[in-house]
């Protein structure tokens, strides 16, 4: 994987290099994937869009008929109609399983919106690791300058006490050294912080320490532009997401073209009644078995607005799959320029700038140790290099941004995503 290459163009020396032990890149991704809650909460919607799909093809329960009719309050002649029956409504043109297939596409839906969250957790988490990683770039460089500045006091005090400078020369020297340390404290705070952030993304408790190996791996050539782009536009969950909208559209409008014809209704049923007739003796007791069958007629509604309605949103959908397909296009070219123009500036960085400044800074104190020129030229040019050194790290920080954002754009670690659900087929014909 390209995208775990960063870079080691600092020139700093073993010594001042950051701890190598703690959790890698790929343990901070695997442990928030496993821990993160909110992401944990959007799982929790696949199992909602399952239970709501086998509840699609549950067929409607058939309800008890029962009638009693008596002439027991008025005449009292003894006449009455008794029934009791069964009634079942039995859906017609596919309506089931044309609700199973609007949710079959939620539950496909629901998988890639986990697919979405897992990306964009990876982003957040791979984002603040390479910020933690030019932190400790930054601290790094300190100290080494912290050592240099401090060997720098200790020779200007020497020459002070052997009366070859002034109390002027250990002063700037020591405020100097001053300033340098009152920087690594601040960036010690912003690293406590940086910590922080990634132990909540990755689900961490706040009590917990969290130890990062923030060690640079050398620079890696990108792999081909068309590669990356056909990756992002194979394995883009939101794209997918797009796509599953629809055919949540289509699936739709098949079922409200079902939906046209509603439940027809089947009755069985048993009755059993007896008449009175004035004048004539008690009449026997009747009894009848009963069927009907209840027909719905479309005449005046067939659910035209519905279906136009879900013919819309597919085409709003199919739409907006096609301005995203340009969007990630775009981005990933753009990235893909950004982060390889920011790939040769740290290469002059590291071949050119550094190696020069650290020249000039080393030249600067043998003469200053030699008398041959002052404390305050000295000073100038170490900040010199240690301006230089910040706008390479300010670089460093900007590749790694590109990076990120490029990999986020190829989703080159598709490896870690939840597997995504195919939608069923929409093309039969309700």
């Amino acid at each position: 994987m390209f995208f775990a290459s960063v870079l080691l163009l600092s020139g700093l020396p073993a010594s001042a290099a950051p701890p190598s032990n703690g959790l890698s890149l790929d343990g901070l991704l695997a442990t928030a994937l496993e821990k993160n809650r909110d992401l944990n909460a959007a799982r929790a919607q696949v199992e909602a869009a399952m239970a709501r799909l086998r509840q699609a093809g549950a067929w409607p329960n058939p309800r008890l008929q029962l009638s009693h009719e008596t002439d027991a309050a008025f005449a009292r002649e003894g006449e009455y109609v008794a029934s009791a029956g069964f009634a079942q409504d039995f859906p017609i043109a596919g309506r089931l399983a044309r609700a199973q297939d609007v949710s079959r596409v939620d539950v496909a839906r629901a998988l890639t919106e986990v697919n979405t969250a897992e990306r964009d957790l990876i982003a957040s988490v791979a984002s603040a690791y390479a910020d933690l990683l030019v932190l400790d770039q930054k601290i790094a460089l300190l100290d080494q300058l912290i050592a240099i500045d401090g060997a720098l006091v200790g020779a200007t005090s020497a020459r002070y006490k052997a009366g070859e400078v002034s109390q002027l020369d250990v002063n700037a020297a020591e405020l100097e050294l001053e300033r340098v340390q009152d920087e690594r404290a601040a960036r010690l705070g912003e690293r406590t912080a940086a910590l922080r952030t990634l132990g909540g993304l990755a689900g961490l408790p706040a009590s917990d320490d969290i130890a990062i190996d923030t060690t640079l791996p050398p620079l890696e050539d990108l792999p081909p532009l068309a590669e990356l782009t056909d990756d992002a536009l194979a394995r883009r969950p939101d794209l997918h997401l797009l796509q599953l909208d629809a055919d949540r559209a289509g699936a739709e409008r098949a079922l409200a073209a079902a939906s046209a014809w509603e439940d027809w209704t089947v009755s069985l049923g048993f009755r059993q009644d007896r008449i009175a007739v004035t004048g004539a003796p008690p009449q026997p007791t009747s009894r009848a078995a009963m069927l009907s069958l209840t027909i719905p007629l479309p005449l005046f509604n067939q659910n035209e607005g519905a279906q136009a309605a879900a013919s819309a949103q597919e085409r709003a959908a199919r739409e907006r799959f096609a301005a995203l397909t340009t969007r990630i296009e775009n981005d990933v070219r753009g990235q893909y320029e950004q982060a390889t123009r920011l790939a040769a500036v740290l290469r002059t960085y590291r071949d050119k700038s550094l190696p020069l400044s650290r020249r000039n800074a080393e030249l600067a104190r043998s003469a200053y140790r030699g008398g041959q020129v002052s404390i305050l030229e000295v000073v100038q040019t170490e900040r010199l290099q240690r301006e230089l050194a910040a706008s390479y790290t300010e670089a460093l920080a900007q590749y790694f941004r590109a990076l990120e954002a490029l990999k986020n754009a190829a989703v080159q670690r598709s490896n870690l995503l939840t597997k995504p659900v195919a939608a069923p087929d929409q093309t039969e014909t309700p």
